[in-house]
């Protein structure tokens, strides 16, 4: 009974005054959409740097050498590896990934030359279906020719729509002479600006000095695909006793995580977005908590009466509790409206990957509550140590 009286009077006090409840809100409301940021901007960390494994690649395994550390990193290993897996139990396909970005120099007229990573593959291949590539299987399989990623950085000069394409198709990639003949997406990430995507025969073209003058003989990644009722998990076990010790065989759940553990922790990066947060929720604290106290003290009379009547220590810590309930919900969903704009804003003007979904709302939902639950705590201390008499 004390408990639903306790609800109805928080809601009465919080709504009193619509206009003074959305100004109060509009501090914490500046906290929640700090808190979607940093953990909008440390998330598109992890998922632009594992897009192309994520999304791109429909692959139940993954390959690549032991000293290779994350994706971006040039360690490569024998395409022998690869083809060994073809042979393993419970393999459906298995083929070779190769990345390039660091002799990549890409130029286009009125640009200067900038590295730019290229993937080189089989664009028809059904595990690479996810570029939505294999329509122009032919078209790239012409000498000199790629795709091109629609949201890399403008300052690669490359084209955004069909007619940008068509219009100008020509670049420079290692001063020879490249004809763009389709678009796909995958974004930037913090590695890297732009991609393209090229044919292994034509990324052997290239980037002919690579593998000591055989470049396809050098892959960076192997990626597997399972045949049907095969568990990844068991087929990494069974490549991995194949390939030994030298080569790190993972399921894409593994990898994905692996991936992600190394932005996180073992670069400052990650550090810094989780500090970001961390420093969003201490200002929605402060803010909340000077809201709180400031109710309180405006409606310390009220309370003294109630205390007075013999109303229990629990009965008053309900109130404040579920008034900070009620400005928790009220300045999250304004302030979860704002963050999504500001991600379509970043998305549309960077190319970098961020997107929110209902588990990482409601991470930030549940800050949000803990930090006005806190400040509703740290208020209550002042109503609770008042003597009622005092206040008559």
């Amino acid at each position: 009974m004390h408990l639903l009286l306790a609800a109805k009077l928080a809601w009465s006090n919080t709504t009193a005054n619509w206009q003074r409840l959305l100004v109060r809100c509009s501090g914490v409301t500046f906290a929640v959409v700090l808190m979607f940021m940093q953990t909008g901007f440390r998330n598109a960390l992890f998922d632009s740097n594992v897009r192309i494994m994520e999304e791109k690649i429909s692959a139940d395994v993954v390959i690549r050498i032991k000293s290779r550390f994350m994706l971006s990193s040039g360690q490569q290993m024998p395409l022998q590896h690869v083809i060994t897996a073809r042979s393993c139990k419970g393999v459906a396909a298995a083929e070779p990934l190769y990345i390039e970005n660091v002799m990549s120099e890409w130029h286009r007229s009125g640009a200067p030359k900038r590295k730019i990573r290229v993937l080189g593959f089989d664009p028809t291949h059904e595990l690479f279906h996810g570029f939505g590539l294999a329509t122009l299987g032919r078209e790239l399989s012409r000498p000199s020719t790629a795709a091109s990623d629609v949201k890399s950085k403008s300052m690669f000069r490359l084209p955004r729509t069909e007619e940008q394409r068509r219009a100008d198709p020509f670049g420079e990639l290692l001063g020879k002479t490249v004809e763009l003949v389709g678009l796909f997406e995958t974004g930037i990430n913090f590695s890297n600006d732009g991609t393209l995507v090229m044919t292994t025969q034509n990324f052997a073209s290239y980037f002919s000095l690579r593998g000591s003058g055989v470049p396809l003989s050098q892959v960076d990644y192997g990626v597997v695909r399972c045949q049907q009722n095969e568990s990844p998990v068991v087929v990494a076990d069974r490549l991995q006793k194949m390939l030994g010790p030298n080569v790190i065989v993972q399921t894409r759940a593994d990898f994905l995580k692996s991936e992600r553990k190394f932005w996180g922790k073992n670069t400052p990066i990650g550090l810094i977005f989780l500090v970001g947060t961390l420093i969003g929720f201490v200002v929605g604290l402060i803010i909340c908590y000077q809201v709180l106290a400031t109710d309180i003290a405006d409606h310390m009379g009220e309370f003294a009466t109630l205390k007075a009547m013999g109303y229990p220590t629990g009965f008053f810590a309900a109130v404040v509790i579920f008034q900070a309930l009620v400005l928790s919900i009220v300045s999250f969903v304004p302030g979860m409206m704002i963050a999504l704009l500001a991600f379509g804003v970043v998305n549309w003007g960077t190319g970098l990957y961020m997107f929110l979904d209902v588990q990482r709302a409601s991470l930030v939902l549940g800050l949000t509550v803990l930090m006005c639950v806190i400040s509703a705590i740290i208020a209550l201390r002042k109503l609770l140590s008042t003597d009622p008499a005092s206040l008559f």
